[in-house]
């Protein structure tokens, strides 16, 4: 997995070179699905798998098996710590794997699970502190709590008007998983205080798709830079 972080490493830097990040009215302007879900790439999710790199389901029942996706490392530690308790001879370790990349393994292995009736089920688990800003953004937004119950599984940031940065292809329109990284990013734009709105990650997913060009990004996530870091670190 080393080699599709290295190669997201040049949009990455991109990315958060270009400072002062600016604010526009991103115009309504469709690209593939798997280019949309390539976007995904600086999201790393941390799972359970075998010392191969395999991931490692936990059955649930006769017909579906539970493998969540962490968008925290220590999550996902206290998880492989749960497993190795329940699960004393079972070779585990926590891997990190792009969101895209995981997600593209679990369709195959779903593919090869059909014939047995079986299907794998994958939570993104993110932080409980991000859930309940974005629960709180869209009840002031008068969307229902019922409505949020079903529809806000993993969230995403953005701002009204949109904060952009300038990448190799272009200025895009930014979606933030983190909070914390859409507050830092309002506050950076000088005599502007852009309105932090919030979605579901497939709600983001279904704009990249429907817009006529390519004019979104998801801001690397704290993770992914803390992966870039360590990989330098091997490398030199």
């Amino acid at each position: 997995m080393q080699d599709v972080f290295a190669q997201a490493r040049s949009f990455a830097t991109a990315a958060i070179a270009a400072i002062p990040l600016a604010l526009t009215a991103v115009p309504a302007l469709a690209i593939p699905e798997d280019q949309a879900l390539k976007k995904l790439s600086v999201i790393p999710v941390f799972l359970l798998t075998s010392e191969q790199g395999v991931p490692l389901p936990i059955p649930q029942g006769d017909d579906k098996l539970l493998l969540p996706m962490f968008l925290q490392k220590t999550r996902a530690e206290k998880e492989l710590s749960t497993f190795k308790k329940t699960n004393p001879e079972a070779k585990a370790k926590v891997s990190a794997i792009p969101m895209n990349v995981a997600n593209d393994r679990v369709n195959e292995m779903n593919e090869k699970l059909e014939a047995d009736g079986k299907k794998i089920v994958t939570p993104v688990v993110g932080a409980q502190a991000d859930m309940k800003q974005a629960a709180a953004i869209l009840r002031n937004q008068g969307v229902s709590a019922e409505d949020i119950q079903k529809g806000l599984s993993v969230p995403v940031f953005f701002h009204n008007p949109f904060i952009t940065v300038k990448t190799p292809n272009g200025v895009k329109g930014v979606f933030f998983l983190s909070y914390g990284d859409a507050s830092r990013a309002a506050k950076s734009i000088q005599g502007a205080n852009p309105e932090i709105q919030a979605a579901d990650i497939t709600n983001a997913l279904a704009q990249m798709i429907e817009e006529k060009k390519d004019s979104f990004v998801f801001y690397p996530t704290a993770e992914f830079f803390t992966l870039m870091k360590e990989e330098g670190g091997k490398q030199n």
